[in-house]
């Protein structure tokens, strides 16, 4: 569900598998800023059922978005299931750009291999 807020944007919640997070400092080279936040890749299929997409895809592309540099010390663990809270404004391109503005830990993840039946004549590369 999407709340509007402010005149710039709208807030989303939704429930990620948070796969990565690290922070960057970056200097600008003609100005001399310092640009700074975090990366976060993640998945919205916390299910993570095995999709195969209407394109001809299989499976899910994680995600990528930018936040803010101390967001980093909500996260707990990684991989790990989190309640997010995105906002979404539009790009310079025109497109929706959503941007994790909080998270909360709910718990860890284990990602394993499913047992499939082993094939009998699978044939050689």
């Amino acid at each position: 569900m999407s709340v509007p807020v402010r005149k710039r944007g709208y807030i989303m919640k939704q429930q990620i598998i948070l796969l990565y997070a690290g922070q960057y400092q970056i200097v600008e080279e003609k100005t001399g800023e310092i640009k700074s936040g975090v990366t976060m890749n993640y998945y919205f299929n916390v299910d993570l059922v095995a999709e195969d997409n209407t394109n001809g895809s299989k499976g899910t592309r994680p995600a990528k978005s930018s936040a803010d540099y101390d967001l980093m010390n909500k996260v707990v663990k990684a991989p790990g299931l989190y309640d997010a809270e995105f906002s979404m404004n539009i790009g310079s391109d025109g497109k929706p750009v959503l941007k994790i503005c909080d998270l909360d830990f709910i718990s860890e993840i284990v990602m394993q291999p499913v047992t499939l039946p082993a094939a009998s004549d699978k044939k050689a590369c």
